[in-house]
This record gives C-alpha cells, structure tokens and sequence, in this order.
C-alpha cells in the first residue's frame, strides 16, 4: 500500500462520512465506520452500483463467485434451500448481519440464502475469517454483513421477467425530506413457477417460489454530533419443494412459508476523536412446513419459530492518528418461540409434539487496540464471552502487518472462537443430544498483497482447527468431531483496455480427523472464478465463469447414507445493461449460458439455462 494510502488508513473515523455507496469504506471490520485499507483481514465490498451490473436474482447468485464462499447445498433454483460455506466450515459458522446486527435465523442455525429478498440490499460487506473476538459466537468462517439502509437521494421502479415464469417487481424511495431528516422505503415482490428440482422422486410437479419484502427506515441528525435511526425489515416467502426420496409419505413436507422481520434503533456520537453508538435490535423468524396434498394447517404441519433479542453499545476513542482503542459490550438472548410443534419420529405415523428449548442468554465485553508505527502496524483485541448455557469462553484476535517496498504488504493473523450449539442439535424431538460440546477454533492465517495502477493482487494462506465440530452422523443425529482445514486463496482484479478484470482461485483441503480424513461433504476442494466488466459507448457488458470442482456428498434416500461423489462443473453466465434515456435502463441476462447439466447437493437438480429481462426507471 502506498504511503498516501497509508495515511488516509489512519485519519480519524469522523473522517469517513457514512456512504453505503462507497467502496473505500466499512463497517463489518470492527462495528464503526473505518477506512477499507486499515483493516487486517480479508474484507470483500459489494456496492449498489455492482449489484445492479449483475442483476442477481438471489443473493446466491450475487455472493457465488467471492473468494472463500461456496453454497455446498443448494436443493434447486430460486428459492431452494441454500446453505452457505465460507473457508471450508459448516453453514452455521457464518455469522450473518442485517445492518450489523445478528439475524434471527432457523432453529438449525443456518440462514437460506436464496430465499433473503436481494432487491432492497444496498451493500453487502464480507469478511473471511474467525471474526469472534468482535462479534462472540458463529464467526468461526466469516461474517456476512447486508445493508439495506443508504444515504443517497434515490427514487426507482424496476420491473423483470424471465425464465419458468419468473416476475419481479420492486419500488424503493430513499430521500433527505429536509436537512436533518431521511426516509426510506423499499417494497418488492417476486415469484416464480420453477421447475421439478428431483424429477425421480414419483413427484412430478414444479417447484415454485414466491416472495414479498418491505424496508421502512428513518434517520434524524439531532444536530452535527448526535444521530437517531430506526429501521424495519420485513420478508415473507413461500415455496414449493420436493424430498429426494422415491415414496413420499403424507407427513412428508413439501411446502413451507417463511416469516421475517428484524427491527432495530440506535443513537450514534462522533466528532473527530470519538465515536459512541447504542443500538437495540429484535427479530423473529416463523417456519411452517407441510404436505400440499394435505393442506396447511394438516396434523403434520411443522411450526419453527426462533427470536433475537440484542443490545449493544461500543466506544471508539482515536489517541492519535496512528492509533485508536475500542471498548464494547453486547446481550442477546436467543428464544425459541412457543407456537413450535416438530413431527415426533418415535411414533408411527409421526405426529406434532411441541419442540421446546429454554432460552439462551449471552453477555459479552470485548476491547480492541490498533496503532502503526510506520511501517508496521498491529492490532489486539480480546473478548469474554458469559453464555447462560454453556458458561465463559474468552476469544482472541491479534494481527500485524507489514508495509513492503513496491506496493507490497504482509500480514500474519491469530484469531480464536466458539459456537453454541443449535436448537436443532440439542433439542430436535426423538433425536435430542444436550450434551453436544461448543465448537471452538484455532486460525493462523498469512495475507500477501500487491497494489499496482493496473492490478491489485491478494494471496491467502490459513489453517483452521476446530474442535468439537458438530456434524450429522446418521439421518438426522449430530455428534462432535475434530477437523483441520487448510487453504490458500489466491485473487486478482486487473484491467486491460476498457475490460476490468477480477479472477479467484481457491483449494480447500478439509481433514474430519475422526472419519479417516474425509473431505466435509459438499465442499469442494477446488473452485474458481472469473468475471469481466466493460463499458462500450453506454452499454455495460459482463461474463461471469464459475468452476466447482468434484465435492463428496452422501444419498440420504438409503439407510444407512451411500457415499459418493458430485462431478465436477462450470457455468457462465452473461449481462448487460443499457441506458435508453437518463432515467430509464433496459437489463439482460442469462443464467447458465451453455445448459449445463449439474447438481450442487445430489438428488437435486440445478437450473438449466435461463434467461431474465428487466427495465429501471429513475426519478
């Protein structure tokens, strides 16, 4: 990094104006607003003006392609149950932030990618990595943070058809209504007639999909110093599934509605030396499934409701322009609802019994400390954790970076964390196991970059320990085991001519040290990825190329599970953008270019080739 880079990495954070639109910017790092550059870990920032070149129709499709991240499960096209692995780990080790603050996800801990509404998100900020010293339990992989909240002046309608059916609409307004205040609403709808995701299973049918969102938020500058903010963010999704077995049994779900919301207020300080901020946050996520053929509201309609409930506070103080400290806490208190019923599989047919936890509270202190002594610069932040369940877990984040000559720049990371078991590993009826140990981890990683005026380069080289790693071991029984993850990732972002580049490469080498050194299931040892933006006259053209290599999966049609492995595949996918007049835009874009015929999870087939055309119209 250069020494002018370097310098703006160390301007206070009042330096930084708050702008979901900037890419030098980020929040996901240490909770405030800082400079890109300062931080120690590899951070990826996806802005609005991105988003809209790719034309996602999920947020699978806009996350697929980023280093670190693969979507080991994914059960079908739009709307499909989608897991996300980041580095290797499960789908429960990522954390996952709307608007910094924890969602409320499933009761097995994992959050549906493909179902999260894309259309309201202004920036997604990612970060690989333990992150756990920052943010307690599940930042074992990473940290994925949405933001749907922006501070541009925008008013748009967008409209998009396409393949098996496929309509969205969406309407947001985002406006300062005077020099103080800022509104914004963001509404979207969705839906799609899909396809048949296991065409063998004596089910023959379309799987659909169908979604409804809506984002309220309001910001009011007290005056220069003191900022209040409430947002509200609401989604409700319902689709059509399939099982990948060949008799399907009335009990056996196949449709399912989600229910969502999350909201959150806070009151935020700074001026050049200090930043004070104090939010609350509670949310609630509603799962029903059922039989079609039986009906909703069946007897073997499933009922999963979880809760969250957050409070936290932080200080940042910068001592001088070379350094600063952070000091904060954070309670959240994790509810399974008592509306839930899961099918009792001791009896037969299964019928509903009520699937109860008690609730789960954690407290945490965390403190952090950054300072360069050019050109070296290093940062150390501890954290306890006081969970109501599990008891006391003090977590570790310390890294030191090196400014090399030529535009280089070198550092070594340490980072420790922990993650609580689910609802579902503990407490799932007739397979309860409450003596499941929290999963606890150890990474070292070393980070390699060169920045030059046409390329930008990053090479990552980690290794995870992590003990006590939860995993199903049987149809539906978990159990601890012991893995080691090594990996290297390797990106670059270059242009030539008018044509911008980003390419990744990355090899995952997973040991289950208690399974004779098999790969994880559905993690791919190798993945890559290219993507290319151009600008011809007004037009904006993109191709993207996604290569997943062979992953090991396991049939859980049979019993016991049959082993067995995925082949190999690669997909392309094509987009452009086209500005009629200055407010109206025409979109394009195909999805699976050549058809390829594939399957990410086994049994359930992927998208064949697909096709979406959409128009924006700006105010």
């Amino acid at each position: 990094m250069s020494r002018k880079l370097l310098a703006a990495a160390l301007l206070p954070w009042a330096a930084f104006a708050q702008n979901s639109s900037d890419p030098t910017s980020i929040t996901i790092y240490n909770r405030v607003e800082q400079p890109l550059t300062s931080a120690l870990a590899p951070v990826e920032v996806i802005t609005k003006a991105e988003i809209e070149r790719r034309q996602p129709r999920s947020l699978v499709d806009l996350l697929e392609t980023l280093p670190g991240m693969q979507f080991g499960t994914q059960n079908g096209g739009i709307g499909q149950n989608s897991s996300l692995f980041i580095r290797g780990t499960n789908s429960d080790h990522v954390l996952v932030l709307l608007n910094g603050k924890p969602m409320a996800r499933s009761v097995s801990g994992d959050v549906n990618f493909s179902q999260l509404p894309v259309n309201n998100v202004e920036r997604v900020e990612y970060i690989r990595g333990p992150r756990a010293a920052i943010y307690g339990s599940k930042a074992i992989g990473g940290v994925v943070n949405i933001i749907t909240t922006s501070k541009v002046n925008s008013a748009q309608v967008g409209v998009t058809t396409g393949s098996h059916d496929y309509y969205a609409a969406d309407v947001s307004i985002n406006q300062w209504v005077t020099d103080a205040t800022r509104l914004q609403l963001a509404t979207g709808y969705r839906e799609t007639r899909g396809y048949d995701v296991v065409a063998d299973n004596n089910e023959s049918d379309r799987d659909g999909f169908e979604s409804k969102n809506l984002t309220l938020g309001v910001e009011h500058q007290l005056d220069p110093r003191w900022t209040l903010d409430a947002n509200l963010n609401s989604w409700q999704d319902e689709v059509a599934y399939d099982v990948n077995r060949d008799f399907i049994n009335p009990w056996d779900g196949d449709y399912s509605q989600t229910t969502a919301y999350q909201a959150d207020a806070g009151i935020r300080y700074r001026d050049e030396q200090l930043n004070s901020q104090l939010s609350v946050s509670y949310g609630e996520t509603e799962l029903l499934s059922w039989n079609e053929g039986e009906g909703k509201g069946s007897q073997y309609q499933t009922n999963l409701s979880t809760a969250v409930t957050q409070v936290a506070g932080l200080t940042q103080y910068h001592y001088a322009d070379a350094g600063y400290v952070l000091a904060g806490m954070d309670w959240q208190r994790e509810r399974l609802l008592s509306s839930s019923r899961a099918q009792d599989w001791n009896t037969f047919p299964p019928g509903l019994i009520s699937f109860s936890a008690p609730d789960r509270d954690n407290t945490g202190v965390y403190a952090s400390v950054f300072h360069t002594w050019a050109p070296v610069s290093i940062e150390l932040t501890g954290r306890i954790d006081d969970n109501e369940q599990f008891g006391t877990y003090d977590t570790w984040q310390t890294a030191v970076s090196v400014e090399l000559p030529a535009q280089h720049k070198a550092t070594l990371s340490y980072g420790t964390a922990f993650k609580a078991p689910s609802f579902t590993q503990l407490y799932w009826p007739s397979y309860e196991k409450p003596n499941l140990e929290p999963e606890e981890s150890e990474s070292w990683e070393l980070m390699l970059s060169g920045d030059y005026s046409l390329l930008d380069w990053q090479l990552n080289l980690y290794r995870n320990n992590i003990q006590n790693l939860i995993s199903r071991q049987g149809e539906r029984r978990f159990g601890n085991t012991d893995v080691v993850i090594k990996g290297l990732e390797l990106s670059v972002k270059a242009d030539t001519g008018l044509l911008h580049h980003t390419v990744s490469f990355e090899h995952t080498d997973i040991d289950d040290l208690n399974n004779n050194g098999r790969q994880l299931i559905r993690r791919a040892k190798r993945k890559a990825s290219w993507t290319g933006d151009i600008d011809v006259a007004d037009v904006n053209l993109f191709a993207q190329v996604l290569y997943v290599g062979e992953r090991s999966d396991n049939d859980f049609s049979t019993w016991p599970a049959r082993e067995l492995v995925l082949p190999s595949y690669t997909i392309w996918n094509v987009g452009a953008r086209y500005p009629l007049t200055s407010n109206l835009t025409l979109n394009g874009k195909v999805n699976n270019l050549f058809d390829k015929d594939y399957q990410v999870t086994y049994g359930y087939d992927a998208p064949d080739m697909e096709f979406y055309v959409g128009a924006d119209y700006r105010f």
